[in-house]
């Protein structure tokens, strides 16, 4: 034959008449993030992360993000990880995340990143309407971690921003 094992009418029997079985067990659910324990291995994912209210627990080139970003500021307590392109992936495995974020395409390869932790690219342009698409980013981001509430305050500031903004007619 193929060299496959062949399997006994007997055990056949046993796997068909305990399948239904199958559905009526309960489905693994993966851990929840805890938040306190992110790492953001780009500055897109940073500022998403400070808009939602959450300090990241490490964060890619500090040094850097404070001497350009520097608004939203970044809070002495988190630990810098190395360079967004090559982070310290040493120190993320003894660091433990229990998610990691980036931008899409920037940096080490996601396959790489998941032996680590659980994680999720963000994409910061597509190339027509980057307002549009960090508004996406920033949903994305309040869905996976459930702050839903946190992202509409945001934005609601946001545009309260822009409305004062503008001349008075």
């Amino acid at each position: 034959m193929s060299g496959l094992p062949l399997i006994s009418r007997r055990r056949l029997l046993t796997a068909m008449a305990l399948s239904p079985l199958l559905w009526q067990m309960n489905t693994a659910h993966a851990a929840a993030i805890d938040p306190n324990r992110i790492v953001a291995l780009e500055w897109l994912p940073v500022e998403l992360l400070l808009a939602l209210g959450i300090v990241p627990y490490g964060v890619a080139d500090t040094i850097n993000y404070r001497l350009w970003v520097s608004e939203p500021p970044l809070p002495d307590s988190v630990i810098d990880v190395g360079l967004r392109t090559e982070p310290n992936l040493e120190l993320l495995t003894e660091m433990k995340p229990s998610f990691m974020v980036w931008s899409a395409g920037y940096g080490p390869s996601p396959e790489m990143l998941a032996r680590i932790a659980p994680g999720r690219g963000f994409n910061f342009s597509d190339g027509k309407q980057p307002l549009a698409m960090a508004r996406n980013s920033l949903t994305e981001m309040a869905d996976l971690l459930n702050l839903q509430s946190a992202a509409e305050t945001h934005l609601a500031q946001y545009e309260n921003f822009i409305r004062s903004m503008k001349p008075a007619l």
